[in-house]
């Protein structure tokens, strides 16, 4: 099976911004709902800005179920400056725009951000999936549930975890990570995972017109010249970092040695005195025994 990169732009919309079924999938066993999603309404994913001189802002899907609850999903493949603060602006955005004139707060319906991750945001720890809410700092049994936002990093689950084909949301996320090992199903297998097989299915090549496979043809050539260019910039960090490392540690290295014979030489000059006072050797074979110049012993002595 031909399939496009499953993470892309053009993918990702294709499925889940016209599969509402599948959408629903993925809502349901990512998120921490207190009732699932049975039914959703796609809305558009512009989100406009406050006043004319902002910015808008466009997420890949978006939509709300039937309980009024409000949901923002987006891939994002490469690393974005301030993409974690756009998804806080996006979350509020929608939040507070609920509430229309002459409408009560307590209207308000919940509203989730669900971000998939091909890059790590948190390196220093092992944990994949990020779960952020109101809570409250003393009582964490306490949040509020009104604005929810969820990150998850692929290459991290993939790269910790162990792939169970029985659990749907590692079925989701090895659609992700490696969709070609869904070519090893069995027929029976096929049928039983049947919306992993759709929306493989969905992401066939012969499924797009010429034009998309060219517009998707230039996005996987600009995301290779981006790993490229991040790769380039990390390497002359990381030789700039040890020149420079190198530079300071060796002046540093001076100075302490500098600073140490300063020490050592008055821990040495303090010895001496205290031969020169038992006045049991002579200034030469007190030179000798401390391997220094008699002209030193013989200046501290005129401190005695």
């Amino acid at each position: 099976m031909h399939i496009i990169d499953t993470k892309s732009d053009l993918a990702f919309k294709k499925v889940f911004g016209e599969k509402p079924h599948l959408l629903m999938s993925l809502l349901n066993n990512f998120l921490p709902l207190p009732h699932p999603i049975v039914e959703i309404q796609y809305m558009s994913p512009e989100i406009l800005p406050d006043t004319d001189d902002n910015k808008n802002s466009i997420v890949d899907v978006r939509c709300t179920d039937n309980h009024g609850r409000h949901f923002l999903v987006e891939m994002q493949v490469a690393r974005q400056a301030g993409f974690v603060k756009r998804v806080l602006m996006n979350t509020s955005k929608v939040y507070s725009r609920q509430l229309l004139k002459n409408t009560k707060y307590d209207a308000a319906q919940a509203v989730y951000s669900l971000n998939l991750l091909d890059h790590i945001i948190n390196p220093d720890e092992n944990e994949w999936y990020h779960y952020f809410a109101f809570t409250n700092r003393v009582n964490h049994d306490e949040y509020w549930e009104d604005m929810q936002v969820i990150f998850i990093e692929l290459p991290k689950w993939k790269k910790y975890n162990k792939f169970d084909l029985n659990k749907p949301q590692d079925r989701w996320l090895m659609y992700f990570t490696e969709p070609t090992l869904f070519d090893r199903l069995s027929k029976e297998e096929y049928a039983r995972y049947s919306e992993i097989c759709e929306a493989l299915e969905s992401v066939e090549a012969k499924n797009f017109s010429p034009e998309k496979i060219y517009g998707y043809e230039l996005y996987i050539d600009s995301i290779r010249q981006y790993h490229t260019t991040m790769s380039l910039e990390r390497e002359a960090g990381w030789k700039e970092g040890v020149a420079k490392g190198l530079s300071e540690g060796r002046e540093e290295g001076l100075a302490k040695g500098e600073e140490n014979g300063k020490k050592i030489g008055i821990q040495l000059s303090l010895q001496i005195i205290e031969e020169l006072k038992k006045n049991m050797l002579t200034p030469t074979e007190i030179a000798m025994q401390y391997n220094t110049e008699v002209e030193l012993v013989m200046q501290l002595k005129e401190y005695i």
